[in-house]
């Protein structure tokens, strides 16, 4: 599919010409029009394959995204200006970035509705197969489905726009509870359509839509208050086990040294994932190059020294845990499949001129795939735009729903299915689990090491908190996500690179702290003058953008029901 994105663009941008300072993109809907491009299969196929390629995501993907989802959740260190107000929770509706990503989910809403509503009649008067229209249909809502999800968890109440032409004077906000079943409706009709095989590779499927509604499902389970919580609690069960055992995939298929280079695009552990290309700037995934420690590491450009996992995030993995390496790097990890054909990461180089520390004497590996030598040609160093996938749904994030909804509103469950869950996605990792019964703790535990810095784990906290605001919160606030390291200037370079000493860091004891006064204590140690970062419920929950109140006053009205 990912041959078809080269020439799809100039036909696309005829039938989708999109307003930069407006979320609502305008696209016309000229019968004509349509009825002159919708010829054949082949044109239906070629509009919806815009759907999944990173031109159409970009605004949400390259910084939203993350920001957002790994900042957010307590996993991400970056402190920098506007990106940083994510990690501090200190956002405010005039945040550039929170901006772009309302209008880039809109943006795809936008592209979704403009083939729902104007493919089915021209296609169909160019004798096109019914087969073919609503297979179309059920992609573009499948993936319109997909988009309000992180709408509505991010933002609540928003827009439901299924008409594009709509004016900025007609645009209000419907409740949460509508657009959870608006999301239903469109993934009910793309698993009544879409086959259990994709008809071409990076496509959606039966079990893409199968596989979100269990997530539905379980998100709209969580708001423990609504009357039908216990009958979404069964039907996320229901549709999650039918994944496991009916679709076929299974993630012991999946290589995890591999899951996020380009060679694993794809695959069986993918139900959902935005197609990267190396076609420039806003094609491809542009992490290899946001997030990568420095330019040794990608042998082109790179923005990332100054993140870093989260000092909690890196207590949350367990000794031997193989996804560790995988996710993050830290002092002595070596990759052959880094910096054109090995690195070994260290806190500092010997002169401290090429590499140096961060505050949580670590890095982020996963998404980092290094230079081309060590990328099919794919790395995207330069331009951003590296050929490894981001993944939006996950086979491991299904299996995982399942367990979660077997306790339904309890603290733990001892159901066979789930203990297998769990058994499978920890011997997957190098890990055993033998335990007669899993709790919602260590569930969340185990979702925070599996899904860390792709985004997913903000959303558990968001179901967490419809569950329980007060376990949401206190769960934020024991991160204490405001620790950070400091190198000792009681050491010299040569001393701190000493043979013999201590790289590691992760020993607090501050030099004022040190029992013994001959010694000037740790190399690294915890600054004790970082004030605690706080936490409130409203900011789990982001403000609608500066601009979209001034351009569409009436979505600052009260939110309503959808008449569907």
């Amino acid at each position: 599919m990912k041959n078809i994105f080269k020439t799809i663009c100039f036909s696309f941008m005829v039938l989708a010409t999109m307003s930069c300072e407006d979320f609502l993109t305008i696209i016309p809907e000229d019968q004509q029009v349509l009825e002159t491009y919708y010829t054949s299969e082949e044109a239906v196929n070629a509009n919806t394959a815009s759907l999944y390629n990173g031109f159409a995501w970009q605004d949400f993907d390259i910084n939203f995204m993350w920001m957002a989802g790994d900042e957010l959740s307590g996993d991400l260190w970056y402190t920098y200006a506007e990106e940083g107000h994510f990690y501090y929770m200190t956002f405010n509706n005039g945040n550039s970035f929170l901006t772009a990503g309302w209008n880039g989910l809109f943006r795809v809403v936008s592209y979704c509705n403009n083939i729902i509503n104007g493919m089915p009649a021209a296609a169909s008067s160019n004798g096109i197969s019914e087969i073919v229209i609503n297979r179309g249909l059920a992609e573009a809502r499948c993936i319109r489905a997909i988009a309000y999800y992180w709408l509505t968890e991010y933002w609540q109440d928003v827009p439901i726009i299924t008409n594009n032409n709509i004016s900025g004077d007609q645009v209000i906000r419907h409740k949460q509870a509508s657009v959870y079943e608006f999301i239903r409706q469109d993934l009910e009709f793309a698993k009544n359509n879409l086959s259990a095989t994709p008809f071409q590779a990076g496509r959606v499927s039966k079990w893409t839509a199968i596989g979100m509604l269990a997530k539905l499902h379980l998100t709209m389970a969580s708001h423990l208050e609504d009357a039908n919580s216990a009958a979404n609690f069964a039907q996320a069960k229901a549709y999650a086990a039918d994944v496991i055992n009916n679709s076929g995939l299974k993630i012991s298929d999946t290589d995890l040294a591999t899951l996020f280079y380009p060679q694993g695009n794809n695959g069986t552990e993918s139900l959902f994932a935005i197609q990267c290309t190396s076609n420039g700037y806003g094609y491809g995934n542009a992490r290899n190059v946001s997030l990568s420690r420095n330019v040794l590491i990608t042998l082109g450009s790179s923005w990332g020294a100054g993140k870093g996992p989260t000092l909690s995030l890196q207590e949350a993995f367990e000794n031997g845990d193989l996804r560790r390496k995988l996710t993050f790097m830290r002092e002595g990890d070596v990759y052959s499949n880094l910096a054109g054909g090995g690195y070994t990461y260290n806190n500092f180089s010997e002169d401290e001129s090429t590499e140096t520390s961060n505050e949580m004497l670590a890095h982020v590996r996963k998404y980092v795939v290094g230079a081309n030598i060590d990328a099919d040609g794919k790395a995207g160093a330069s331009d951003q735009d590296a050929g490894n996938n981001i993944y939006l749904l996950r086979l491991a994030d299904v299996y995982l729903c399942y367990v979660e909804a077997c306790m339904g509103a309890g603290s733990s469950t001892s159901d066979g299915l789930a203990l297998d869950v769990m058994k499978q996605i920890r011997a997957r990792a190098g890990l055993g689990f033998d335990a007669a019964s899993v709790t919602y703790d260590q569930l969340i535990k185990e979702r925070r090491v599996e899904f860390a810095f792709e985004s997913v784990n903000f959303f558990d906290i968001k179901r967490m908190s419809y569950r329980d605001t007060d376990k949401a919160l206190a769960y934020l606030t024991n991160m204490h996500r405001e620790r950070q390291y400091v190198s000792n200037g009681n050491y010299t370079w040569q001393e701190r690179n000493a043979s013999n000493a201590y790289h590691g860091g992760f020993t607090p004891i501050h030099p004022d702290d040190q029992p013994d006064a001959d010694k000037p204590g740790s190399i690294f140690y915890l600054n004790k003058d970082v004030p605690e970062i706080s936490f409130t419920a409203g900011k789990l929950k982001l403000p609608i953008p500066a601009e979209t109140l001034t351009k569409t006053p009436t979505i600052a009205y009260e939110p309503e029901d959808y008449e569907f």
